[in-house]
């Protein structure tokens, strides 16, 4: 962590299906805000999402974070 703490900024997230498209939060709180040491943000983002089977990635300011293969969706 910086010794300014550790931002965090909604816009920076988002979905991404491979070669398909990309979906940003339709709905996210807190708003950007940062964390100083020893503090924590406890965040929820909500995205607004095909229903159909599709590899899913989430995209984090640093790179992807996590990755869900079409079986994990019943489309």
């Amino acid at each position: 962590m910086e010794e300014d703490g550790l931002s965090f900024d909604p816009s920076g997230y988002a979905v991404s299906a491979l070669g398909d498209g990309t979906w940003e939060p339709v709905w996210f709180s807190p708003a950007p805000s940062a964390a100083r040491q020893g503090q924590t943000i406890d965040a929820v983002l909500v995205f607004e999402l095909p229903d159909r089977a599709i590899d899913l990635t989430l995209k984090l300011p640093g790179g992807p974070g996590l990755s869900l293969g079409e079986g994990h969706h019943r489309g």
